[in-house]
């Protein structure tokens, strides 16, 4: 798909059931929807905006496929969205996601990460309510959001996220989340769906990482670091062991960044975990060039690729990636739609809302734009451009 071409993403928007009375309903739900996408497109950050921006481009109402003589105003907009059934809107997008991601054959790596995290929405709570939290999931290599769902005051993320996956056919994908997902029934779902996991470890399961601390520490800290490395080597050769280690070191930004990954399978005989395979230790290593401070981090985790399938490489590579869905969602959604401030609090609105968005930063990656703000510049100045993007 180039820039120019359709990504066909109205004709998908039709297939949202539109909850009104028939009788007396003046503004098509796919208009509005659409209509809602291309204001976003343009730059507008709420309905509201868009609302009031689209009765300053007439030319926008037969584009979007409006019949009366004004587009809608934001009460409408209110009216429409706190009554949307959410689950269907999210249900349609990911659809569209995937068919879209299906038909554009782009490339990446055998190993296919997808990054699992929650936002909670800044705002989006009342006197009787608490925020909105949401719950999504990106493709590493991409940027790209495939689902999304709200998790309840009722329930927690692992079963949340376990409902999420079931969105889209998850299979081959390495899936890579914080340490709250760290959890057995997590870890089975994964694999029943023939998907695998890179997880980090922490205190919420303390016996596995002690064990994998344990097995990390040096045995005897008055040693060398190479004579504490040929006794680690050793301790692995005597029991048959895997184990790699991979470093990367980084010169950007007046720092110099040293990452280590060493994994090992010493522990998976040890260690009663669904489908593990290899325990890893990641550490960084930062060092400011002007100050000369230096932090140090080390964080543990597990995974369920065996060696063969994954070096120390691939996982380093994976644990980084995780950050895409903060850099490449969340950052875009605070920073440049400015989601933390918005006021939408009624209802499913933020929900929706924060769908549209997912959505609209899929379309522009989908189609080849990497620079959002850029791509909202444009678009602004000639918003036919955007109806015509995604008819």
């Amino acid at each position: 798909m180039t820039r120019t071409s359709s990504c066909h993403l109205r004709t998908m928007l039709a297939e949202v059931p539109d909850p009104r009375n028939k009788k007396g309903c003046r503004h098509p739900l796919v208009s509005m929807l659409s209509l809602t996408v291309v204001g976003l497109l343009c730059g507008q950050r709420s309905y509201t905006q868009i609302a009031k921006w689209a009765r300053l481009h007439p030319d926008l109402r037969q584009a979007s496929g409006f019949t009366a003589k004004q587009t809608p105003a934001a009460a409408t907009f209110h009216y429409l969205y706190r009554r949307l059934d959410i689950a269907a809107v999210e249900k349609t997008l990911t659809q569209w996601t995937t068919q879209t991601l299906a038909s554009l054959h782009i490339p990446t790596s055998d190993l296919k990460g997808l990054a699992i995290d929650g936002k909670t929405l800044g705002n989006s709570h009342t006197q009787n309510t608490r925020r909105t939290h949401l719950l999504a999931a990106v493709f590493h290599e991409l940027g790209i959001p495939v689902a999304e769902c709200a998790v309840s005051e009722k329930t927690h993320e692992v079963p949340v996220s376990i409902e999420l996956l079931k969105a889209f056919d998850d299979t081959g994908l390495i899936i890579t989340t914080d340490a709250l997902l760290t959890q057995r029934k997590f870890c089975q779902a994964l694999l029943d769906h023939r998907a695998d996991y890179c997880l980090p470890v922490k205190a919420n399961q303390k016996q596995m990482y002690e064990d994998i601390q344990d097995l990390f520490e040096p045995f005897d800290e008055t040693d060398p670091p190479e004579v504490e490395h040929r006794r680690f080597e050793n301790l692995h050769a005597e029991a048959g062991a895997h184990l790699q280690t991979y470093t990367h070191v980084e010169d950007a930004k007046g720092r110099i960044i040293t990452r280590t990954l060493t994994a090992s399978t010493l522990l998976t005989q040890h260690i009663e975990w669904p489908g593990l395979q290899q325990v890893y230790q990641y550490t960084t290593h930062q060092k400011h060039k002007n100050t000369g401070q230096v932090k140090c981090h080390t964080q543990y985790g597990i995974t369920s690729l065996t060696p063969q399938r994954a070096s120390a490489a691939d996982l380093l590579k994976r644990r980084r990636e995780h950050w895409t869905i903060e850099n490449k969602l969340h950052w875009i959604r605070d920073t440049v739609f400015q989601e933390d401030a918005s006021n939408l609090r009624t209802g499913g609105i933020p929900q929706v809302m924060a769908a549209m968005r997912n959505t609209v930063i899929s379309v522009l990656r989908c189609t080849g734009h990497t620079k959002i703000t850029d791509a909202l510049q444009l678009f602004a100045a000639k918003p036919i451009l955007a109806v015509n993007l995604i008819n």
